[in-house]
């Protein structure tokens, strides 16, 4: 038997986020055109998927300045 990792927010506990059920219908809507169900499996999938690019942007653009 294998034991799951927890992913643990910057205090070292595990967090839930709760989102606004408006925007994961459109979230689900997105994943669900056939030119998106290869790249997002999941609603949690796609919030972690974009939320790492526009950090990431962000940082290239503060790094950038």
């Amino acid at each position: 038997m294998g034991v799951k990792n927890k992913k643990k927010s910057l205090d070292g506990k595990s967090s839930v986020v709760k989102i606004d059920s408006s925007l994961l219908e459109r979230i689900e809507e997105f994943i669900k055109r056939d030119e998106n169900k290869l790249k997002f499996v999941n609603k949690k999938q796609f919030i972690d998927v974009l939320v790492s690019d526009f950090l990431e942007k962000k940082r290239w653009e503060k790094d950038k300045k």
